[in-house]
């Protein structure tokens, strides 16, 4: 399965902001249009499409903060698949894929996320990726965390 990801541009924006995620996850993830929105007054939040054979099928951002300590440089503060594209594999792919993209900065050790603690399918899926759970939160929600290195 290859899946690409790929910056979100005029061509592929409003496949973008068309998909949606199933109607029990719709008070977990916020809609693509405002993730979007959000890259344009945070330059450190980069919303992607995620695509399988060049059809979108989910939306991420990557968020790299450079100033903050070396654990939380990192995050991957949204992460969709279409409801139509979910349970085939898809998410798996991308967030590999998300992660290897992320892990090319030198200054990677590790990569966060947060989720809301009543989405026990994306915890459960964070987990099986290698997301660990912290004693954190933002926000009202739980902090993961995915390690690149050994050193902790």
């Amino acid at each position: 399965m290859k899946i690409e990801i790929k910056s979100v541009t005029t061509e592929n924006i409003r496949d973008c902001v068309r998909l949606e995620v199933s109607e029990d996850q719709k008070d977990f993830v916020a809609r693509n249009i405002a993730t979007i929105a959000w890259a344009y007054v945070d330059n450190t939040f980069t919303p992607y499409a995620i695509c399988h054979n060049d059809v979108v099928i989910g939306l991420a951002a990557v968020e790299y903060i450079p100033d903050n300590d070396p654990e939380d440089k990192h995050w991957i503060p949204r992460f969709m698949i279409g409801a139509e594209f979910q349970g085939k594999g898809y998410g798996r792919g991308a967030m590999r894929a998300l992660i290897e993209m992320i892990a090319k900065h030198d200054d990677c050790e590790r990569i966060r996320l947060s989720v809301v603690p009543e989405n026990k399918g994306a915890i459960a899926f964070y987990n099986s990726i290698g997301f660990n759970m912290t004693n954190e939160t933002i926000e009202d929600e739980l902090v993961m965390e995915y390690f690149l290195t050994d050193d902790e």
